[in-house]
């Protein structure tokens, strides 16, 4: 069954471009969950993975711009999860079209997953940064 993931102010990291990208990668998830969970269609996933992915490299960059500004001491590791998580997304995304429905179900996991880990985890590091450099 579908449950999207609601924006909820504690995934808020206190910047306003930040969370209204985060904003959209929700809505990037929640659209591939919508179209996904019942019925495999192959071109709108690849289409929709393909959109998801190019946003994520533009959030990413964004995000990546603003840690450079700060003295930031995990920024290669965290440029580093970015990549893997684009490497995992496209790792899953071929699975899913080899069609079993198992690996579609592994990819929307995934991608849940993710987001929590992603915006309620390794980005809880940086709100102090941010926050004592001025950036909002």
């Amino acid at each position: 069954m579908y449950t999207p993931i609601e924006w909820q102010d504690e995934y808020s990291v206190g910047v306003k471009e930040l969370d209204d990208q985060h904003k959209i990668l929700l809505d990037f998830i929640n659209t591939l969950l919508k179209e996904q969970v019942n019925e495999y269609n192959a071109a709108q996933l690849s289409e929709s993975v393909s959109s998801l992915i190019h946003y994520a490299y533009v959030h990413f960059a964004t995000e990546e711009r603003y840690l450079a500004q700060t003295p930031f001491p995990d920024l290669k590791q965290h440029i580093l999860e970015h990549v893997d998580s684009i490497m995992k997304t496209l790792e899953l995304s071929l699975k899913v079209k080899e069609g079993t429905k198992n690996n579609r179900l592994e990819l929307l996991e995934y991608l849940k997953g993710w987001y929590s880990s992603h915006v309620l985890g390794i980005d809880r590091l940086y709100i102090p940064l941010l926050q004592a450099n001025g950036i909002k």
